[in-house]
């Protein structure tokens, strides 16, 4: 049965998927498949555990894969292992393959002896052959300790290889914003002049990085009635003004977007999606969301949806997609329109997905 904790939040955003729940496919957000269907083309598979998807400025397209965990799987229930199977991929034209491997993968081991994955969960070029990484956890700084140096960068905004830029797991573990369990979960990161946003999924905060490292709580997202917020995708609209998904437990229909211009309160910008895990803009201004799942957490569907808000009203209106979202973590657009999508998420065979422009 569904809970609304940070324990929740954390376990499902390392890897979009809630332990001992049954998965079924039923009807998505979207329309069902027909005539009208935008028709996908698989732009990479056999990708490990891939979480959010970014369109660069050179036209080029990032993929964070969260990896396999150890070389070795761990086996016992309630443990934690630790590898260093994460990677960037990135698709530029034709030519496409990870740009880098060997990124910390924490494999945890759920009571019924499956797993789940935290590792890189979004990417952007840092300039010079570098990439700047957001890692997830579902942890505390004292348990990502106990996991040994090579797991320093997770719950992290990081270089790849290279100088943590914000400690947001020592944040949340040392202030712990919204005064309930202590767990951090990063998800998304954008750069806002010198400093950085980032959604904590676990935390319910959205955060900002200053160049020295300081990591300071912007503001708490409250509560959907009992249910956690879990603040997932973040992004700056057309307007200037930054949007921020909030799955909200994955309560069917009661997914929030929210509209934050900085100086000033946020607010619900609309509502009405479901398990909204990410968003982006199209050339017109208008956002899309992707949803992880289509029903609420006592179902958990598989089928993933493309939904449009108009950059106005808010007016939703869905991207038929039919099943082919299988639980999707990642979207972006490109300058022409068309959308990139990760599918498969949770498995070592991910696809990277492209969707015309609608």
């Amino acid at each position: 049965m569904f809970r609304a904790s940070k324990s929740w939040a954390g376990a499902f955003l390392a890897t979009a998927v809630v332990g001992g729940l049954t998965t079924m496919v039923i009807p998505s957000q979207s329309q069902a498949a027909g005539a009208d269907e935008a028709a996908a083309t698989v732009i990479a598979g056999g990708l490990k555990n891939p979480r959010d998807v970014s369109v660069q400025a050179d036209g080029s397209v990032l993929v964070a894969e969260a990896g396999s965990g150890p070389a070795t799987a761990c086996t016992t229930p309630g443990s934690q292992c630790m590898g260093l199977t994460g990677s960037i991929y990135r698709v530029k034209g034709s030519v496409k393959g990870r740009v880098v491997t060997g990124l910390p993968s924490k494999m945890i081991v759920r009571a019924d002896g499956s797993n789940v994955i935290a590792g890189a969960n979004h990417a952007d070029s840092a300039g010079s052959g570098t990439y700047r990484v957001t890692y997830s956890l579902s942890g505390t700084a004292d348990s990502r300790t106990a996991l040994g140096t090579g797991a320093k960068p997770l719950g992290t905004l990081a270089i790849a290889k290279g100088k943590v830029l914000g400690d947001l797991t020592t944040h949340e573990s040392s202030q712990n914003p919204d005064g309930g369990e202590v767990l951090a979960n990063p998800q998304r990161s954008v750069k806002v002049g010198t400093d950085f946003l980032a959604t904590d999924a676990a935390g319910n905060t959205l955060l900002r990085v200053t160049p020295d490292g300081t990591v300071k709580t912007e503001f708490v997202f409250p509560k959907n009635g009992d249910a956690e917020s879990v603040p997932t995708g973040l992004v700056k609209g057309a307007d200037g003004a930054y949007y921020i998904a909030d799955m909200s437990g994955i309560r069917k229909g009661q997914g929030r977007i929210w509209r934050w211009v900085p100086g000033s309160d946020p607010k619900v910008f609309t509502t009405g999606l479901t398990g909204a895990i990410d968003l982006a803009v199209r050339p017109d201004g208008d956002l899309v969301a992707l949803s992880y799942a289509t029903g609420d957490t006592t179902s958990q569907p598989n089928t993933g949806a493309l939904t449009r808000i108009n950059k106005t009203t808010g007016a939703l209106t869905p991207i038929s997609t039919g099943t082919t979202l299988n639980l999707p973590t990642g979207l972006d657009i490109d300058s022409a329109g068309a959308m990139y999508v990760t599918n498969n998420s949770l498995t070592t065979n991910g696809q990277l997905l492209k969707f015309p422009a609608s």
